[in-house]
């Protein structure tokens, strides 16, 4: 088996005759104009056709339409049947073939395959070829709940007691907490924070599965807009998933690399050595000038445009009133776009709550203000799947007038009104009074049940001139 990293969450699978590409994407950016692969993908082994190829889920990153239609069209596309991309696929005219969770796929005699889809629509792959073992988890278990990954860490040492090569994801694939701008907030410690939490997620994986080789992946990503491009030096910068496995196993027998695009493994031993070197910010802008520039060009939309959205926006706040009440507290938010010089203000005032058209350039007196592109917003009120471009893509800016309401997670409820509802959203309080549902919440709390809140703004944020350890 002879494994090539193509960049991002692509490699390149060649064995028995046979070769299987995964998730491409390099064809432009993904999430709108959010997110561009960094370092650049190595695209020579593909200039042969390719066998297979394999879609693990529905994120613009890992099912890219666009990159899609530069591959032969003759190959087969590989999908679980529990997720919904295989329609998808075949709109772009490519033959598809669906694998269920307990399914072995054999494509040729000696070669077997597994698609396992584990949680939030998403999946991993595994091969075997008789001789040796991959598998593939790109997003599918680092960001997944704890239960969760231990259960399928058992899964795949029952079908795979030896495992030659892992590729693991390790990425902040999240709008959160980078795209929030609070007083008082350390963003590159908090960036760094984040980060190494799923690099530890990254660690503990390998640990459990104990592979021959493993490799992080998944994250090759650059934010060039103006606002985010910061992120990108303390998020792969401060510490590497790799650093962190040695350190806490320092006498695995796994090998651990920090891989970049065109690294190649053959047979049990690294036949081209590609490895990864920290981002700079000078080389970043230098190398992807003109995703630079595009990234940051927002264009103007009409104010017929901006009429449509209003009244999109003001629907879906409408049906999602009775779940807004149950907010004990009053606010006011500001919706901002960068392409348009009018907003979107929303006002809570007890039972009472506002949408209206600001025309005025003055921020004062908001809460929070929300700056994103028109037409992300309407994408996200329009399309399926549209607020992945919010809050995967990080496609838009949270702006705190204070701390205080920072640490309450306020945002959640304009996060509500941003979100696509075709009716009301269920209850906050489940089947419970609000009293109840509370008292339910302090005992889980001090039973030390409650999980862990991964988007909890008090939790995750470092303030300047805290020291913060991993």
């Amino acid at each position: 088996m002879k494994i090539t990293f193509i960049g991002h969450a692509s490699i390149l699978i060649e064995t028995r005759g046979l070769r299987i590409l995964s998730d491409p994407w390099w064809r432009g950016p993904c999430f709108g104009a959010q997110w561009w692969t960094y370092p650049l993908p190595h695209l020579a082994p593909l200039e042969q056709p390719v066998d297979h190829i394999y879609v693990s889920h529905g994120h613009n990153d890992h099912f890219h339409p666009g990159t899609l239609r530069t591959l032969n069209q003759d190959a087969t596309v590989l999908v679980s049947k529990n997720i919904d991309v295989a329609a998808a696929v075949r709109e772009l005219g490519m033959k598809v073939v669906e694998i269920g969770d307990e399914e072995s796929y054999e494509p040729s005699p000696g070669v077997r395959m597994r698609i396992v889809e584990t949680h939030a629509s998403d999946t991993f792959f595994a091969i075997d070829d008789g001789e040796e073992v991959c598998v593939n988890l790109n997003d599918a278990l680092h960001s997944a709940p704890e239960d969760l990954q231990e259960r399928f860490i058992a899964r795949l040492k029952d079908w795979y007691p030896k495992v030659d090569y892992l590729f693991c994801g390790y990425g902040v694939a999240s709008h959160f907490p980078n795209c929030y701008i609070i007083p008082g907030k350390d963003r590159e410690a908090t960036a760094a924070k984040r980060q190494a939490f799923f690099n530890r997620r990254w660690a503990k994986i390998v640990q459990g599965l104990r592979p021959r080789f493993a490799f992080p992946f998944a994250a090759d990503v650059a934010f060039l807009e103006e606002n985010l491009i910061w992120t990108n030096e303390p998020t792969h910068n401060t510490e590497r998933p790799t650093d962190v496995f040695r350190a806490l196993e320092p006498g695995s027998p796994t090998t651990a690399l920090d891989i970049a695009p065109g690294f190649e493994v053959a047979g049990g031993a690294v036949s081209r050595s590609e490895l990864r070197r920290p981002t700079s910010a000078a080389r970043l802008r230098a190398e992807c000038a003109e995703g630079v520039r595009r990234a940051n060009a927002y264009g103007t939309a009409t104010d017929d445009a901006f009429a449509e959205v209003l009244e999109l926006f003001r629907s879906n706040v409408e049906r999602c009133t009775a779940y807004l009440r149950e907010h004990a507290g009053n606010y006011r938010f500001l919706v901002r776009f960068r392409n348009h010089p009018f907003g979107i203000a929303i006002s809570k005032d007890g039972a009472h709550i506002s949408v209206t058209e600001h025309r005025t350039p003055s921020d004062e007196g908001f809460d929070i203000v929300y700056r994103t592109r028109l037409h992300y917003l309407k994408a996200s009120l329009t399309m399926p799947y549209g607020d992945e471009i919010l809050f995967v893509g990080s496609g838009g800016m949270f702006e705190y007038r204070d701390a205080a309401s920072a640490r309450m997670n306020l945002h959640r409820e304009l996060m509500t009104m941003l979100l696509p509802h075709k009716s009301a959203p269920r209850s906050r309080f489940g089947d419970s009074s609000p009293a109840v549902y509370r008292l339910k919440r302090a005992v889980k709390s001090a039973l030390g049940r409650q999980p862990t809140d991964l988007y909890d703004l008090g939790a995750w944020t470092v303030w300047q001139g805290e020291t913060t350890r991993p």
